[in-house]
């Protein structure tokens, strides 16, 4: 059985007008879209550009749109009950060519929230003080949630980002750190965030960080 994909294909450098090209790839049972995309370069087109080192769900490099939803390439296996299927680089960030997205001017707002512990406190952490920041530990950065958010580009136009929210919640529940979390998420723009788009979020992340919740407490 063979499924045809259509792949997003764009070179900024060149500034060619974007298109899709399909192809037509043999499905095998547990196969990721990223075996796809590995396919497609190895065995119909090596001009194919995209981006993936760990295959375990942890880097977080490989992110990509399937079917119009933000997802981790290496770890999502295809529905093979559709027909056809469209893979497109990660929404909301510059495509610099085909599936590659520029990460750089997400990265530079990245850098202003201080995603580090500043002013430390030395404290003795209990285990159950370590744990309240545990879900947000688990960020790593792939920028799914910034790619799930049609929103971003209208009612959440200037206002800080979901991967920035989870780890200024990650440090706010941290007792050794000493910068005023709440008020740097205020001046961010959390009151924007409702609580449904949180919940849309949290289901968004493919690692399953409550969002929702790191939005609620930056609220309070």
């Amino acid at each position: 059985m063979k499924i045809k994909f259509f792949i997003y294909r764009y070179n900024s450098q060149k500034k060619e007008k974007l298109k899709y090209d399909s192809f037509d790839v043999p499905y095998n049972k547990g196969m990721t879209v990223l075996d796809v995309i590995t396919y497609i370069y190895k065995h119909l087109d090596p001009t194919l550009a995209f981006r993936y080192e760990c295959r375990q769900g942890i880097c977080g490099t490989c992110g990509v749109m399937l079917n119009k939803k933000p997802v981790l390439s290496c770890s999502t296996q295809i529905n093979p009950t559709l027909e056809t299927q469209m893979i497109e680089p990660l929404a909301n960030f510059p495509v610099e060519k085909d599936l590659i997205v520029n990460l750089e001017p997400i990265l530079k707002k990245y850098e202003r929230i201080k995603p580090y512990l500043d002013k430390i406190h030395k404290v003795i952490i209990t285990k159950k003080k370590s744990n309240e920041s545990k879900a947000f530990r688990k960020c790593i950065e792939c920028g799914n949630c910034i790619a799930g958010v049609p929103e971003l580009e209208k009612t959440l136009k200037g206002c800080m980002d979901p991967m920035s929210l989870v780890k200024i919640a990650r440090y706010l529940t941290d007792p050794r750190d000493g910068l005023d979390r709440k008020a740097m998420a205020k001046k961010g723009g959390i009151d924007k965030y409702s609580n449904e788009l949180g919940k849309k979020l949290s289901l968004v992340c493919p690692r399953g960080i409550p969002i929702d919740e790191a939005i609620a407490l930056l609220k309070k």
